[in-house]
């Protein structure tokens, strides 16, 4: 992490909600809990950047092909930031293949139903719930990544090619099983299964819950129980229970706090059982080890100067956190 600083001028506003608004070069801010909702209303289809301030927002629904960042998804105490919130439930779906939703660094508290999304990208964020639309709806979604993400529920139906890097999935089912396009691919990995899934592809990561079967198959991964029994799986290890596996886990799942739990492995756990790359099995192994903090420049301290210019804006000095360094 680098502090950088940065200068500018800018007019004064009282609100503790801001959107920031990218078209090209060009930028607007929108303020106040539907700050969010203004600037993606202003957005174009495709291609801008809309960049909330910690706080609660309005949740929107999201038909663009848009980035859309936040703070971060959880209180950071050492930066002394608190996170970006979208609160209520919302529709999402992208008409504008081949451009793609991007989301980073936000808590949805609310229900994101899904109408036909391709190749979305949400990286650090914590969802409450996704799910698809409707049975009676063709439209769900396709090749979607989830990078650093805690989601407690995963309401699987007509999701294509789902791929989980580093992520807790608190709750996965699916109410139409054994659905040869329902795929789920995990890379270092918490996914607790509830209801059998006929078409997971699990590499390095922990699992539980209801059984892996059919074409599923696992690789260097743990399991509680007799996960492994209906499924293909290559050099895997089986605990009675999670107790065994992690610092803390107290035996029953809905009993944790999803958002925040952090699933650290016992240590001789961790010395013992390794993924294929030799690192620790679940979310803290591989290349992409789990963190709540963005990987792109978001605001730490700003500070006001005492004299404003002769056309009313103020002098406001902006330091910020650079999370690619």
């Amino acid at each position: 992490m680098a502090l950088l600083c940065a200068t500018m001028l800018v007019f004064a506003q009282n609100s503790t909600q801001t959107a920031l608004l990218q078209h090209g070069d060009e930028i607007t801010t929108f303020y106040g809990a539907d700050a969010f909702a203004e600037a993606y209303d202003a957005a174009a289809s495709t291609g801008d950047i809309i960049t909330l301030s910690s706080g609660t927002f309005n949740a929107s629904d999201l038909g663009k092909a848009i980035t859309l960042r936040g703070v971060g998804c959880v209180s950071d105490d050492e930066l002394n930031t608190l996170p970006t919130i979208i609160a209520g439930d919302f529709q999402t779906w992208n008409s504008y293949a081949p451009a793609v939703l991007t989301v980073e660094g936000i808590f949805f508290d609310g229900v994101i139903t899904v109408n036909g999304q391709n190749a979305p990208v949400f990286i650090r964020c914590n969802i409450k719930e996704i799910k698809w639309g409707s049975e009676g709806s063709s439209a769900g979604m396709n090749d979607a990544e989830f990078i650093n993400c805690k989601i407690r529920w995963f309401r699987e139906d007509n999701f294509h090619n789902t791929t989980f890097r580093n992520c807790v999935v608190w709750d996965c089912r699916s109410e139409i099983t054994n659905q040869p396009n329902n795929t789920i691919q995990i890379y270092n990995s918490y996914i607790w299964l509830n209801s059998g899934q006929y078409n997971l592809s699990a590499y390095n990561s922990i699992i539980g819950g209801g059984g892996m079967y059919g074409n599923s198959v696992a690789y260097n991964c743990i399991s509680w129980g007799s996960m492994f029994d209906g499924c293909s799986h290559h050099n895997c290890w089986v605990f009675d229970q999670m107790l065994d596996v992690f610092e803390f886990f107290n035996g029953n799942y809905n009993a944790l706090v999803w958002e925040t739990e952090p699933l650290i492995l016992r240590g001789d756990v961790a010395a013992q059982y390794h993924g294929l790359d030799g690192t620790e099995v679940g979310i803290y192994g591989g290349n992409m080890p789990y963190s709540t903090r963005p990987t792109y420049m978001t605001t730490y301290r700003t500070t006001v100067g005492q004299h404003s210019t002769p056309d009313g804006k103020l002098n406001i000095h902006i330091e910020v956190i650079d999370g690619n360094k």
